[in-house]
């Protein structure tokens, strides 16, 4: 049985499939069934007979390897790629290893390409697109019948544009077909809300050169310089420091454990 959000959803992406464009780009937040969703939608394409094949495109195996057991499962057939299947679950890496014979035997049929978290490919007209964003263009997306985006994330730190998105003009705002937002997944009591614990990071330094700028935030770092955000979370540094922090936490929890103290046991929720 589907979600609201994901009926709603499969039903924006079929009025949008007959009426306007051959791509959907749908948000959702992480955990919310954007793969299960993918899968009816397929369903529901092939039952009305507008696609044969369908050809799922991810950033790991471990999450090609989830797609291919989703949509065998909703679709009622292998999803393998093999003789009798209805399509098969690929990782982006692997998309220059495919031949031309893939390619042109994928021509002969009306296909749904699904691209599972769509913001790892990055595509622009400077010279700033990674190898997937430009597999995406020059080797799927004339090929397809119709496109499906799937994101939890959709923005990248690097500021490229993601591959196949669309922005609003000048501002650069992304334009999501279908969003379902964390706020809308907690009151459906679907996911918790998150709870953010703020790091002190009211002394940051960086060294530009010879001179050493300091910095009251770390929105303030990367809006007054030319760090990313990429740098911050992989720096060294903060990473020790964060690691002290946890450490420092579990030795003072070990310390109310052996004193008798137990902590207050909380439902978690695995939805999300």
């Amino acid at each position: 049985m589907l979600r609201l959000w994901q009926e709603e959803c499969v039903t924006a992406a079929l009025v949008k499939y007959e009426t306007s464009t051959r791509h959907f780009f749908c948000q959702a937040t992480p955990g919310a069934g954007k793969t299960v969703m993918a899968a009816q939608l397929a369903q529901c394409l092939i039952r009305e007979n507008r696609i044969d094949l369908v050809l799922c495109f991810s950033p790991s195996s471990i999450v090609a390897l989830g797609i291919k057991e989703t949509f065998a499962r909703h679709l009622n057939c292998s999803f393998d790629g093999g003789l009798g299947a209805l399509g098969a679950s690929y990782t982006y890496q692997s998309v220059r290893f495919l031949d031309d014979a893939f390619w042109n035997t994928i021509r002969k049929y009306r296909v749904l390409v699904v691209f599972d978290e769509i913001h790892h490919c990055s595509f622009d007209d400077d010279g700033r697109s990674n190898v997937w964003g430009e597999q995406i263009i020059t080797k799927i997306q004339g090929l397809a019948r119709y496109t499906l985006a799937l994101s939890g994330t959709p923005w990248r730190s690097d500021s490229v544009p993601i591959a196949m998105a669309e922005y609003t003009d000048p501002d650069g705002c992304l334009l999501c077909d279908y969003q379902y937002e964390l706020k809308r997944a907690v009151q459906e009591r679907v996911c918790r809300a998150p709870k953010i614990v703020l790091v002190d990071s009211e002394r940051l330094s960086l060294t530009e050169g010879n001179e050493v700028k300091k910095y009251d935030s770390i929105l303030e770092l990367l809006k007054q310089s030319n760090a990313s955000y990429r740098s911050v979370i992989q720096n060294e540094e903060a990473m020790t420091y964060l690691l002290e922090l946890g450490v420092k936490k579990l030795k003072e929890i070990r310390r109310k454990l052996s004193r008798g103290w137990r902590p207050h046991r909380r439902s978690i929720c695995t939805t999300c």
